[in-house]
């Protein structure tokens, strides 16, 4: 930067040189793709800084390279003071798939957003859970969604979760399901028999991860571990999207 000559056969950088058009457009674009960085990551004071050098470079203001030189070092301090103040998260490759992110929000898609959008919360941090290895928090979560799921499968047979147990609500879902064919109100839709094979399996999963994992997550003291918590979101999660084929809140 400042290249002034050849002294020895090695090039000379002269820093009390005038910034050139050449260094001042570098500088500018330098600047212009790190102040949204510094900004999403907190630094609001730094990312305040840059936008101001910035404007002062395209104002075409005489200055010289070391006058650039002083402001890049001036930046450097005050982003390692904001640093100071702020605490950061390593989320490893393999578990940076489960995190939601701006372009990728929805864990389980956005068919079960909208078909249950009351479990969005728990299916969030679910995510959250599994990607920072807090499992038994993420299994947690993931019973809690559940919950959403079967107690919308339960409306569409008039039973209702708000004062009794999965167990009995289940017992109660299937020995409807299994009675649809003497409904009329069942027997008189074209597509009654597929409704009922759905509704059976629903409900026998529902049973299923009950005893799995349901009275284990919040009835003891049980723990998970990463691989388990793993596990049970991708299985959560498939369920959840085959319920979202034929049922909504």
């Amino acid at each position: 930067m400042g290249s002034a000559g050849v002294v020895n056969g090695e090039p000379v950088y002269i820093v009390a040189k005038d910034l050139d058009n050449n260094a001042r457009q570098k500088a500018i674009s330098a600047l212009t793709s790190v102040e949204p960085e510094f900004q999403r990551i907190g630094l609001a004071i730094t990312a305040e800084t840059i936008k101001e050098l910035r404007e002062e470079l395209k104002t075409g203001s005489r200055h010289s390279f070391q006058w650039l030189m002083d402001k890049a070092e001036s930046v450097e301090q005050l982003a390692l003071k904001e640093l100071k103040g702020k605490m950061f998260l390593y989320v490893s490759p393999e578990r940076a798939k489960f995190w939601p992110t701006y372009k990728e929000p929805l864990a389980f898609g956005e068919d079960v957003e909208k078909k249950f959008p009351s479990a969005s919360f728990d299916i969030h941090s679910a995510a959250i859970g599994v990607a920072i290895t807090f499992s038994t928090g993420a299994v947690f979560h993931l019973m809690r969604v559940l919950e959403v799921g079967l107690t919308v499968l339960g409306k569409e047979f008039g039973v209702s979760l708000a004062h009794t147990n999965w167990a009995p609500a289940i017992e109660e879902i299937e020995s409807k399901i299994r009675d649809m064919h003497k409904d009329p109100t069942w027997k008189a839709l074209p597509d009654c028999k597929e409704r009922q094979e759905f509704y059976a399996q629903a409900a026998s999963h529902f049973g299923i991860l009950k005893d799995a994992w349901r009275n284990y997550t919040m009835h003891s003291r049980g723990k998970y571990t990463e691989d388990e918590a793993e596990r049970i979101f991708e299985n959560v999660k498939g369920f959840m999207q085959q319920l979202a084929e034929r049922l909504h809140e």
